[in-house]
């Protein structure tokens, strides 16, 4: 999570929070890692083909197709944030998803943001908006840090930031 306060042209000026998701492999990881992993898979099945069990080579093309798909997934993924502008009169929620991205406006005298629980074994849902319009903000963050950033941003919407 990245606090700023900084102006920009299209949102305004404000408090600014950027929620990320927790990744602990890098565009550049994913890439070493897809490498690391076909060389191995490619000398394993060269050396089983080699001796007779040809079968071993196409199915470990297959096995680096999967993992070829689930890193392309992540890839994709990388830029996924969040980011909440709390503004003099106004809270701009802008999520990314996968190269999509959608903003949500409120008034920030009527914003609230509730931290939801609906059972005690399942995460809390951190959600922020006004009038009957709320979106789901946090969702993939620790719950730890969804409840210190539920406090954080009813400080901010107070005016205690």
């Amino acid at each position: 999570m990245d606090t700023r306060h900084t102006p920009d042209k299209d949102i305004g000026e404000g408090l600014r929070i950027v929620i990320r998701p927790n990744r602990s492999l890098s565009p550049g990881g994913m890439v070493a890692l897809f490498a690391w992993m076909a060389a191995a898979a490619l000398i394993i099945g060269i050396g089983f083909s080699l001796v007779g069990a040809w079968l071993v080579l196409p199915f470990a093309g297959l096995e680096m197709a999967v993992v070829a798909a689930a890193l392309i997934w992540l890839f994709r993924h990388a830029d996924d944030h969040e980011l909440i502008v709390i503004g003099d009169d106004r809270v701009t929620v802008i999520r990314r998803r996968g190269g999509r991205e959608w903003r949500d406006d409120f008034q920030r005298y009527w914003t609230k943001a509730m931290l939801e629980r609906r059972h005690n074994w399942y995460p809390s849902r951190l959600v922020l908006g006004s009038h009957g319009r709320f979106v789901v903000i946090a969702a993939e963050i620790g719950e730890e840090e969804r409840r210190a950033l539920a406090v954080r941003l009813s400080q901010a919407l107070r005016g205690a930031a």
